[in-house]
């Protein structure tokens, strides 16, 4: 009897057996993408509690004068930087229920569990078919790219809702709504998630959760606090500030001879001079012909799958940032949620534009707070700086819209 050897055909090393630095050969494998985030976050609590940068004003001195006034019953409505929701009361109210921390260290803790939450909405719902690590290790990553500015801001709470509101579209949209409707309380922008949802029942049901959790929070704020909604006059009365697109055009323009000047007023640095209100009418009419094109692309789409949720509410925000007439730094937080959202999904249509937003990230933070005193000054190489980071983000935000029509039709 003869035996006949043959050689076994070369095969890909099994997902159990590739390495841990290939997210790509693991894609459910969770270990060293919440280990990224662990060191990492330990670094950003340790900047944000000794105030490297010097980027600490709003947890120093800011928010703990709201928490006093909001502890009085009313809102800050005769402050111009009070400007949020109501529910964004109870945010900078939470610190004080940590007496045994100073405001900016509880605050510091606060954002810090909201950045955790993000971080296992995302690792849960990476499991299951379909599916994969990559948007963990997106926010693992890419947050860190603000440095400390995250947790001294308090947009991780509504970062962490707005991701939770998408992940819950298709399988709980009453959930999902009620998510998105305490979101839009904090910072209206959450309102922008539920453009993807499913078409039919699941878009009934969460718009329908939406409006009545909106309401219901807001009649027992209106009850709780007085001038719960004075915001909405300082809301309007914003200008052109200098890091939003057309604020970063005058700013280099006035390298060419433009006389504009820069003034402090609601909250932020504004830019001042002629052609100013021209530009802010454009913003806001380039803002409603974004969100008219993304009803029209709803109208119009054919294909929905899983991703779709989280492919419109990134495109949504693109949008919303871009257009808009101020561009803080801490908007990238919510960007950066989103992105990583659409990554859960191998069917995404986004992936590229997910990625590239770290390199936006590390632009934004090279402005503010690395080179902003130059900025300042009236300096030509931080005002390109941040004229790149504008120009990218549109290029992100066309790129984004591209991909979402085509995948959808």
């Amino acid at each position: 009897m003869s035996s006949e050897r043959t050689d076994a055909p070369a095969t890909e090393p099994s997902a159990a057996s590739a390495p841990w630095y290939r997210p790509d050969r693991r894609p459910d494998d969770l270990r060293a993408p919440l280990a990224l985030w662990a060191v990492t976050r330990l670094v950003l609590v340790w900047l944000a509690l000794a105030g490297a940068s010097g980027s600490n004003d709003e947890a120093h001195r800011l928010y703990p004068y709201w928490a006093t006034e909001l502890a009085h019953g009313h809102f800050p409505f005769h402050d111009s930087q009070w400007q949020y929701p109501p529910v964004a009361g109870l945010v900078f109210l939470a610190p004080k229920a940590l007496p045994f921390l100073g405001y900016a260290d509880a605050f510091v803790v606060l954002m810090l569990l909201c950045d955790a939450v993000v971080a296992l909405l995302l690792a849960r719902a990476s499991r299951g078919p379909g599916r994969g690590n990559h948007g963990l290790w997106l926010w693992a990553f890419g947050l860190p790219f603000l440095i400390q500015l995250a947790y001294l801001r308090f947009d991780l709470a509504v970062t962490a809702l707005a991701v939770g509101a998408v992940l819950l579209l298709d399988r709980a949209p009453v959930r999902g709504g009620a998510l998105a409707a305490l979101g839009a309380l904090i910072k209206a922008w959450p309102v922008l998630v539920l453009i993807g949802a499913p078409r039919g029942r699941a878009t009934r049901r969460s718009w329908t959760s939406f409006v009545a959790s909106g309401l219901a929070v807001s009649g027992v704020l209106l009850l709780a606090f007085r001038h719960a909604f004075g915001f909405l006059s300082e809301q309007g009365s914003r200008g052109i500030e200098i890091e939003s697109l057309p604020g970063a055009l005058l700013l280099a323009a006035r390298h060419f001879g433009y006389t504009g000047t820069i003034r402090y007023a609601y909250g932020s640095f504004q830019v001042g001079g002629p052609y100013v209100h021209t530009l802010a009418t454009a913003a806001l009419a380039l803002t409603a012909l974004g969100f008219g094109w993304l009803l029209w692309w709803r109208l119009r789409a054919r294909r929905w799958n899983a991703a779709t949720a989280a492919d419109a509410a990134l495109t949504a925000m693109l949008v919303f940032v871009t257009t808009s007439r101020v561009i803080s730094p801490q908007y990238l937080v919510w960007l950066i949620g989103l992105g990583a959202v659409c990554l859960v999904f191998r069917e995404s249509s986004q992936r590229p534009v997910a990625l590239a937003l770290p390199a936006i990230m590390l632009l934004t933070t090279l402005v503010y707070p690395t080179m902003w005193q130059q900025l300042m000054d009236g300096q030509a190489w931080p005002t390109a700086l941040l004229l790149l980071r504008d120009t990218g983000l549109l290029a992100l935000t066309l790129w984004s819209a591209v991909r979402l029509w085509r995948a959808t039709r």
